[in-house]
């Protein structure tokens, strides 16, 4: 079955609206840690003072017995401890929990089961709604007495202190909601700018840019978008002058090919010498397709396999003389310096070296005359010719593609030399500087680390 849903755009969630239940849920949560914590020390605070007020009420320091090593019976403890002190008595009348020494002595409420405890004192236990307060004192210097009773007064402040902050939280949450859908929008209102200005941006207006904006970090965002547009624009026009220049170089050779096969049609059959030239012409423009399209290939590989090796840059200039031998028959070539060993693919370097080589060989006129020199100490080859030379102004362009510094040259190659081999340098991270002066010569300077 065809998945109906392919064609179909998935709705996206809200910026402002995820950035809303973000404000609002950290919000809440400080809120809500913040209630709990109030109630923690509201809670311990409010028993402290009931049993400081208790334990006042109580009083029952007047009743100092002797201290005596021998144990003594609860009950009669107890009936010491009831002759001593009145409130006691009135804590058994009025219906409040008493346990001497961890034995009960009463419990009208039926609380005290067999599994209760009390942790620590004072001590708030909460029983069918109702909140039981339990406070001990020390007695007779050896006893212990705890008494609980109700207590309305605490529950009806946790009851008040409940309902309060319930209303606090359910209308904090409705407010934090709306602060925190004005913060989203305001915080992401910089970003919906900024997208509505990249929207607008395309091939027809591709020169268009993002303003200023007002605070640091959105101008830096800014900034770097607008780098990258700079970039897009350089490429898209890099290659609208690439698609014009490779469609000139192929249109030339094609055309040649194109009127020497009608020759051959007409003429060729009957007329050795126009045979001879049309073939003549038509292999030339072959072999300059087939480099034209080599190189362009070259050029457009991303996907490197480099292979580095330690090679003795000597051994790769003898090798590009050797190739060029029959070109250089005029030349004298002067090879000055130390060998040195360079760390890098023999097979790129031998590329750029057959490049330079060549446009030394084919912009010298006059003086017939090529000199390498090799700088083991910085790491340098430097070739120089002493040809027609450049102008200073062209020289910031030579490595771009199909750009040809003077218009003599157009016979002597398509313009992609130059770009094969900043492109292999910069892939063996090798640092390539030239110098040129019109009618004295040019000189490359290969930099290796």
């Amino acid at each position: 079955m065809l998945d109906t849903s392919l064609g179909r755009e998935k709705k996206k969630p809200s910026a402002v609206f995820r950035q809303t239940i973000v404000f609002t849920s950290v919000t809440m949560a400080i809120v809500f840690a913040m209630v709990i914590i109030i109630r923690i020390f509201y809670v311990q605070f409010t028993i402290r003072t009931y049993s400081d007020l208790y334990a006042t009420e109580l009083n029952i320091a007047t009743g100092k017995k002797e201290k005596t090593n021998e144990p003594q019976d609860t009950l009669n403890l107890l009936y010491q401890l009831m002759q001593d002190s009145n409130v006691i008595r009135r804590s058994l009348v009025s219906n409040k929990i008493v346990i001497l020494d961890g034995v009960l002595i009463s419990d009208p409420y039926g609380l005290i089961k067999d599994k209760f405890k009390i942790p620590y004192l004072p001590y708030l236990y909460e029983y069918q709604g109702l909140y039981y307060l339990f406070i001990g004192v020390p007695i007779f210097d050896s006893s212990y007495l705890i008494i609980g009773n109700p207590s309305l007064e605490i529950t009806a402040l946790l009851k008040s202190f409940r309902e309060v902050t319930t209303l606090i939280l359910i209308f904090g949450f409705f407010l934090s909601l709306v602060v925190s859908y004005f913060l989203a929008k305001n915080t992401l209102k910089p970003v919906v700018k900024i997208s509505d200005q990249i929207s607008k941006i395309d091939i027809d207006n591709i020169n268009q840019r993002i303003p200023e904006q007002n605070t640091k970090e959105f101008d830096i965002f800014a900034n770097k978008l607008n780098s990258m547009l700079n970039r897009i624009q350089q490429a898209f026009e890099l290659q609208n002058q690439f698609v014009s220049d490779v469609s000139h170089e192929l249109r030339t050779p094609l055309t040649s090919i194109n009127g020497y096969v009608k020759m051959l049609k007409r003429w060729g059959k009957s007329d050795p010498t126009v045979m001879e030239e049309s073939l003549d012409s038509i292999e030339s423009s072959s072999e300059y397709l087939s480099d034209l399209v080599e190189k362009l290939l070259l050029l457009t590989k991303t996907d490197y396999q480099i292979e580095k090796e330690e090679i003795n840059l000597y051994s790769v200039i003898e090798d590009i003389l050797d190739f060029f031998k029959l070109s250089l028959q005029e030349f004298s070539v002067q090879i000055k310096g130390k060998d040195f060993k360079v760390n890098t693919s023999k097979e790129y370097l031998s590329i750029i070296l057959k490049v330079l080589i060549e446009n030394a060989i084919k912009y010298s006129k006059d003086i017939k005359k090529i000199d390498i020199e090799l700088n083991p100490l910085q790491k340098k080859l430097i070739i120089k010719d002493y040809g027609i030379g450049i102008e200073e102004e062209k020289l910031k362009n030579i490595f771009e593609r199909f750009y040809k510094a003077d218009s003599s040259r157009s016979q002597k190659g398509h313009g992609l030399g130059l770009s094969i081999a900043k492109k292999l340098a910069d892939a063996l991270d090798i640092k390539i500087t030239v110098e040129s002066e019109i009618n004295k010569g040019t000189t490359f300077t290969l930099h290796f680390k």
